[in-house]
């Protein structure tokens, strides 16, 4: 069954091209049977939680990575983290970074509401901070009017870049205890998409001009970064590829049969992934 399900996760490829070759593949991801092996390469940060809430298993960037006020907690597979709750509480973050969002970018995570959402509800998913930031959350009256909990995605005060506040792609209602997915995918310099769960839900391209060299991301932050509904996050990446509906599709049904399958989030140290079938 293991070697199966293996191989069902060796099978998937990603649809989406990057604008550069992939780096020498991570010692650390040979570790990491969560990763589809067709994305190993583009993984340039990872943390599963199983082997500690600030111990990330991949760290290319060269960022400092920040759990703030994280616990451990059950994820969707192994250990997860949870996050948020009273004012104060610091949130999970990668900073020092220089990312250049010009290049494409797939910023992805497994994400739950510990309690069930109230009209009024609100949180962080993703931000991507420089100059300028991306953003991606969920928010509620009396902000901008809204009326109820609301899936919205902005790309706000990027010199020459006309600000972006999607607030018009519908609700963003979770609930409680059920686990989801969201990405949110920068490319061509002039490109921002999120999906739930594999499904886009925002496509914004933007006016004025493209994204270059000069516009860097300098911190990533996941969920929410204070005060906040009370959630839990798992299986945090960063990958240098701008991944499509049908790859993100594909990923998380594969974690989905390792999680219920009952597989290990990482393969004993010092030892290979069997991937032979048997």
């Amino acid at each position: 069954m293991t070697g199966r399900i293996l191989l069902f996760a060796i099978s998937l490829a990603t649809a989406a091209a990057a604008a550069d070759p992939p780096p020498p593949r991570a010692p650390a991801a040979e570790r990491c049977l969560y990763i589809p092996p067709a994305l190993a390469d583009r993984v340039v940060f990872y943390l599963s939680f199983d082997g500690g809430v600030d111990k990330p298993e991949i760290n290319a960037l060269g960022g400092q990575f920040g759990a703030g006020d994280a616990a451990p907690a059950p994820g969707v597979a192994g250990r997860g983290a949870d996050v948020s709750g009273p004012a104060g509480k610091r949130g999970v973050s990668l900073s020092g970074l220089a990312l250049p969002l010009h290049k494409p970018m797939t910023v992805s995570l497994w994400w739950k509401v510990r309690e069930p959402m109230r009209q009024d509800t609100g949180f962080d998913l993703v931000y991507l901070f420089g100059q300028g930031y991306i953003a991606h959350f969920v928010r509620s009256g009396p902000w901008c009017g809204l009326k109820e909990p609301t899936f919205v995605t902005q790309v706000y005060h990027w010199p020459g870049v006309s600000n972006i506040n999607g607030i018009d792609d519908g609700p963003g209602w979770a609930e409680a205890g059920v686990w989801h997915h969201a990405a949110v995918v920068v490319a061509k310099g002039s490109q921002v998409s999120v999906y739930w769960d594999g499904v886009r839900r925002s496509d914004f391209t933007f006016k004025g001009r493209t994204l270059g060299p000069q516009d860097l991301a300098k911190a990533v932050h996941f969920g929410p970064q204070g005060a906040g509904h009370p959630m839990t996050l798992d299986e945090l990446m960063v990958l240098d590829v701008a991944l499509d509906a049908p790859a993100i599709g594909r990923y998380i049904e594969a974690v989905r049969q390792l999680s219920a399958a009952g597989m290990p989030v990482l393969a004993p140290a010092g030892n290979s992934p069997d991937k032979s079938g048997g």
